[in-house]
Formats: C-alpha cells, sequence, structure tokens
C-alpha cells in the first residue's frame, strides 16, 4: 500500500492543448490573443480560527504575509498568495517549487492545514485590447473597471467558475477547472470571432 502523503505527485497535464495551434494559442488575433501557462501550481492554504497563528505561520514557512480580502501578495521564491476567502487562500507556484513548498508543510500548526489543487485547474493568460470586450460578454464581474494590479477575485465565465487576477497591466489571468475547460473554450473561441 502507497502513503499518499510521500508518494503522490500532481501530474501537469493540459485539457486545452488540443484545442490550441502550433504556438500554444487557444485565441490569437488582432487585439487579442490567450495562451495557456502551463507550470502553474496551486496549494490551498487553510486558515485556522485564529488568523494570528495562520498569519505567523505563511510568514515563518513563506516568507508570505497574507494578501487582505480580494488582494494578492508575494512571498519567498516568487509563490503568490491569493485572497479567496476569510479562511482559504491559495499559493500559486511553479510547479518546480512543489518539493520546497511541501517541506514546510509539517511545520504548520494545528488547524493550519495545505490541499494540493494543482491537478485541478489550468492556466491561461489574456492580452490585448479587446481582452475585457470579450470576456464582458460571460463574466457578471467588471474586470475593466475593479480587477486592478494585485487583485484577484473568484467569479463565473459563463456557468463556469474561474479566478480571475491580474499581476501586470497588460495581461489578465484565469485559472479555469480542467472539468469545464472545453465549455470555456468554446464560449471564448466562439465569441472571439465576433469580435
Amino acid at each position: 500500500m502507497t502513503n499518499s502523503t510521500t508518494n503522490f505527485k500532481p501530474v501537469f497535464a493540459s485539457t486545452f492543448e488540443s484545442m490550441t495551434d502550433d504556438e500554444g494559442y487557444l485565441i490569437n488575433q488582432e487585439g487579442l490573443s490567450c495562451l495557456e501557462i502551463c507550470d502553474k501550481a496551486i496549494v490551498i492554504l487553510r486558515a485556522s480560527k485564529d488568523p494570528e497563528k495562520t498569519k505567523k505561520a505563511a510568514k515563518e514557512n513563506w516568507g508570505i504575509d497574507l494578501p487582505h480580502v480580494l488582494g494578492i501578495s508575494k512571498g519567498d521564491d516568487g509563490v503568490q498568495c491569493f485572497w479567496i476567502s476569510p479562511d482559504e487562500y491559495w499559493l500559486v507556484h511553479s510547479q518546480f517549487q512543489r518539493e520546497a513548498l511541501w517541506q514546510k508543510q509539517v511545520d504548520l500548526p494545528v488547524g493550519v492545514s495545505l490541499v494540493d489543487n494543482t491537478g485541478a485547474y489550468g492556466a491561461l493568460c489574456f492580452k490585448g485590447t479587446n481582452v475585457h470586450k470579450l470576456l464582458s460578454r460571460w463574466m457578471g464581474y467588471d474586470l475593466s473597471g475593479k480587477l486592478a494590479v494585485g487583485k484577484v477575485v473568484s467569479t463565473t465565465l459563463g456557468q463556469a467558475p474561474v479566478v480571475a487576477y491580474r499581476e501586470t497591466e497588460g495581461e489578465l489571468m484565469l485559472l479555469v477547472r480542467h472539468s469545464f475547460s472545453h465549455y470555456v473554450v468554446g464560449l471564448l473561441t466562439d465569441s472571439a470571432k465576433r469580435l
């Protein structure tokens, strides 16, 4: 019998790959591009009932100051921390940082836990002047007016749950559950043709 705590390795597979062109684009037209980013890994940090204990654990283990509501912060080695809810934070990092991140799990205090959610999400990077025009057709959240650099929001694209965030002014990132990838790509590519 195997021990899932020590032997589990997430598989970095793409559900978007079959829908991309030779250069990896889902959409590549004037004023709009959408490219899959393949190395994003996601770990859920579940907070304890004592917020100070969680803040201290995040700072000591990953050099992260927990972000405020809808915020993003950065810690050691570029690990990003997203505020998702009052007791849930996502640590977004490169797949190559996974081992270093997980080595700290044993140092977490009682009530603070990590869950690897890497296999559940794909990451899409949008660029161009028509990004908001495309996404506004399907999202209830006003990304152009409210999602500033350093902000994150959990919302929907059509009926699919997604997490949108902005690291730089010229890019918008979207984390999409793999189980909704074909649905999301269908909405995006069909709508992009009509811009």
